[in-house]
């Protein structure tokens, strides 16, 4: 074997321990935190660590608002013995490392500061070698094409399905995958590799009790990595423990304490833990030999100068996972059922349809199954497109959703939601769905009922009681193209202070801009001119009376939109006293 180039991490192995996790060790964080307190001038490199090179620039004031004098304290580059080694741990970073792999359930456990498509390059070419095998899950992420594609390996491709036309999810077909694996072994040419792709990004999760207990049983030499990116936290609790890597792992050890299987498991921490962006694990189950060229690895591919604040952070997630993950992924999964149950049920929601854990992915056979803290919503019966819905909750809202997939958008219901979160999420989709209802009402074929404006100019292209026909719609079409922006407003004199629970629908103006885009009271975006007596005879931009309108509009529907959210939250487990206090929080902030 070639002679180490850096230190592999000592066997996990911990003293036992009475309690659950009394002593509250961070070592690595705790390491950070002591140099990050003296004031240490250093002639190596990072001019900007304790803020030095900017103490007496008028910039100082900028960089102090987006990192805070903690973070450039924290931001060091001590290495050796003044910390630790990053490629040969022997202090607080390898003590770290050993507690999460304690934690998570493997023989070894690597820090990186790099992320996951790193972690993922370093454990194929620890798993892989030039000239061998591997069979791919087709829907892994790019970061495992690229490596593959660099390794030297011969790559076969598992093909992926499409959940259903209901539902736009697509994963890899996992009995077509198995039923590859025997043949080759069959065969007389075994793949050596086999990657999974376990936790989507769309919420699909892998029955991987029953896929690696086939692998192993088919060949038991094979090595697997399994990038579980989605899913570190699900570790964590009993609920979503079962279907995890490192658990299936453990299960199949018990059952067989000789299993031979050298398995790779990568968590993007910081996509369902408290880790800092690009924190992430690259656990290990396997003989020293496979230890030994991860860490070689390791040395490969991650840069040299990791950053100890999102290494700290990973030692503290950690500990947080521990200690209060159950608790935090119980108010998650808690959350999402109530969000599906007030989607299905309130009528205020009725334009928007959860897909997933309503009666998808249920075909045991399949091998897998929903992330039941995803949940994917159909928004078609707006008649906009999940682009356009994406970015009028961010602008408009500050409320950002990252996952389109034709007509559905993804909620991903982390452990950083908590009550009054959702209820803003609802409270936004409410007035989405009133506006955009009325809208869609308004440019109808048809006897008009609406004064529908083109600005600028600000002239009226019908006024009610006018046809609307297809030449009308077609000339609306391609002013809105042009960038006009399309007002609609049926009755002008409802006063702006009135209740919108009982006014009539569609009675507040609203607006298309390009590409469809359509606005109106509550959306911060375009609302109404108010003149002495309150009333609102003609739509104009939000710069002119948007904050008037959307602060009546909020505070004459507070009551209602607490109490039907609160009840909702209570029949999923949350008390419904305290939804109502979080989103009072919310309202009166």
């Amino acid at each position: 074997m070639t002679a180490s180039t850096s230190s592999t991490p000592e066997p996990a192995a911990l003293p036992a321990r009475s309690g659950a996790y009394p002593d509250g060790r961070t070592p690595l964080a705790d390491a950070v935190l002591a140099v990050a307190r003296r004031d240490i001038a250093t002639f190596h490199a990072l001019p900007l660590s304790h803020g030095r090179s900017i103490r007496d620039s008028h910039m100082r004031g900028t960089y102090e608002a987006l990192f805070g004098v903690a973070q450039l304290a924290a931001d060091v580059s001590y290495s050796g013995t003044m910390l630790d080694s990053f490629f040969r741990p022997r202090g607080p970073l390898r003590e770290a490392q050993r507690l999460a792999a304690h934690s998570f359930g493997a023989d070894a456990t690597f820090f990186l500061s790099a992320g996951t498509s790193t972690a993922n390059r370093v454990a194929l070419t620890a798993l892989t070698q030039p000239g061998s095998r591997v069979l791919a899950d087709r829907s892994c992420h790019q970061s495992v094409h690229f490596a593959l594609n660099s390794l030297g390996v011969e790559v076969a491709y598992a093909p992926m399905q499409r959940c259903c036309d209901d539902c736009p999810r697509t994963y890899a077909d996992l009995p077509r995958l198995l039923e590859m694996f025997r043949a080759a072994a069959v065969e007389g040419r075994p793949f050596d590799t086999v990657v999974l792709s376990a936790v989507s990004y769309d919420g699909v999760r892998y029955d991987l009790p029953t896929v690696l207990a086939e692998l192993a049983a088919v060949h038991p030499g094979v090595a697997v990595l399994v990038d579980e990116a989605w899913g570190a936290a699900h570790r964590f609790h009993p609920r979503l423990r079962p279907l995890t890597a490192l658990h299936a792992v453990e299960t199949l050890r018990a059952a067989d304490p000789r299993l031979a299987m050298n398995v790779a498991v990568t968590h993007s921490a910081h996509k369902s833990m408290s880790a800092l962006r690009q924190g992430s694990y690259l656990h290990l189950i396997g003989d020293g030999e496979a230890q030994e060229r991860t860490a070689q690895a390791l040395f490969q591919h991650h840069t040299t100068s990791p950053s100890w604040p999102v290494l700290a952070s990973l030692d503290l997630a950690r500990l947080q996972a521990e200690t209060e993950g159950e608790s935090l992924l119980g108010r998650s999964l808690g959350l999402a059922s109530t969000l599906r149950v007030e989607l299905a049920t309130d009528p205020r929601l009725s334009a928007y349809r959860p897909l997933g854990p309503d009666g998808h992915l249920v075909d045991a056979a399949q091998l897998v199954s929903d992330d039941p803290t995803r949940v994917l919503v159909d928004i078609s019966a707006l008649g906009i497109t999940a682009a356009d819905f994406r970015r009028m909750l961010f602008d408009e809202y500050a409320l950002y959703v990252a996952r389109e997939s034709g007509d559905a958008v993804l909620f991903h219901i982390h452990i950083g939601v908590d009550e009054a979160t959702l209820l803003r999420l609802l409270d936004a989709l409410r007035t989405i769905q009133r506006t955009y209802r009325s809208a869609s009402a308004a440019l109808a074929a048809g006897t008009s009922e609406h004064f529908i404006i083109a600005y600028p100019p600000g002239i009226p292209i019908t006024v009610p009681g006018e046809k609307l026909c297809e030449r009308t719609l077609s000339q609306i079409d391609s002013l809105r193209s042009s960038g006009c922006e399309i007002y609609t407003l049926r009755n002008p004199t409802v006063s702006v202070g009135e209740p919108a629970a009982h006014a009539p629908a569609a009675t507040g103006p609203a607006v298309t801009g390009p590409a469809g885009h359509v606005t109106g009271p509550g959306t911060g975006h375009v609302t109404g001119s108010v003149t002495a007596s309150g009333s609102v005879p003609v739509p104009v931009p939000a710069s002119v009376a948007g904050s008037v309108t959307a602060e009546r509009f909020a505070a004459a529907t507070t009551a209602e939109r607490l109490a039907g959210t609160a009840s909702a939250v209570s029949a999923a487990g949350t008390t419904a006293a305290t939804v109502s206090a979080a989103a009072t929080a919310v309202v009166t902030s």
